[in-house]
């Protein structure tokens, strides 16, 4: 496993931020939550590089190639990227909300509700986005944690960061480690779904993983279990027969 990521603390985000309200837990069930990755895991595209691609300057993919060599953080390509989006916010919040989602992401949450288990989107893509999706599939009621996209009076468009830590060793927005105790509970009491090089870290101290797409493969190379997925529905099952509230 990386060496570096064996030696992770846990994070502190760079400055407070006002933390999802907390929820109790049923004394007859397990003490556990779930938090979900939103782009390529509950859309089966990722929303901002489709997004980029369609509404971007084509120096957008300038910061993704400095990104993917390691010369910049995740937090600064995005931010950088944001800034070259030529659309007003109505335009893209309309493309976003036609975006396909995994419709296990519906079972997932009402699984979730009916048992009283918490269900959170931790998310490194961006807020306004992920709720026209939400919107559009009556999931507005699962919190969020992500980055924010802020629209100045002249149109113009920038990314501010509340959930990001300066101890993030991927150098996120949205430090999922740091954000993770919001709700009450802690890493070893968290499952986490996620298909993505944001949810490496959080994937080596959450209690159970379940991976797909560039994370399972990340997870197999580095030794972390993990359990394979393709869609929610999977996860679905599996998460609610192990708690024995399946039905």
């Amino acid at each position: 496993m990386d060496q570096t990521l064996l030696s992770i603390n846990h994070p502190e985000l760079e400055k407070p931020a006002a933390s999802s309200r907390s929820l109790r837990m049923p004394s007859d069930l397990p003490a556990f939550q779930v938090l979900c990755d939103f782009d390529g895991t509950i859309t089966t595209t990722d929303v901002t590089d489709t997004i980029l691609e369609a509404f971007a300057l084509p120096a957008f993919r300038e910061w993704q190639c400095r990104w993917e060599r390691g010369e910049i953080t995740s937090r600064e390509c995005l931010s950088r990227q944001v800034e070259l989006i030529q659309a007003d916010l109505p335009t893209l919040m309309r493309f976003a909300a036609d975006l396909p989602i995994d419709e296990g992401i519906v079972t997932l949450a009402q699984r979730c509700a009916q048992h009283g288990i918490p269900l959170i989107i931790v998310s490194d893509g961006i807020d306004r986005f992920i709720e026209a999706v939400l919107r559009r599939h009556g999931l507005l009621y699962i919190p969020v944690i992500s980055n924010r996209l802020i629209c100045d009076g002249n149109g113009s468009l920038s990314l501010g960061s509340p959930y990001a830590s300066p101890d993030c060793l991927i150098g996120a927005g949205t430090c999922k480690c740091a954000v993770a105790g919001f709700f009450g509970l802690s890493l070893k009491e968290t499952m986490y779904i996620g298909d993505g090089r944001s949810d490496r870290c959080i994937s080596t101290m959450a209690q159970k993983v379940y991976a797909k797409g560039g994370l399972r493969e990340w997870c197999d190379l580095q030794g972390i279990a993990c359990e394979p997925f393709e869609t929610l529905t999977e996860v679905t099952e599996r998460l609610f027969r192990k708690v024995g509230c399946f039905a």
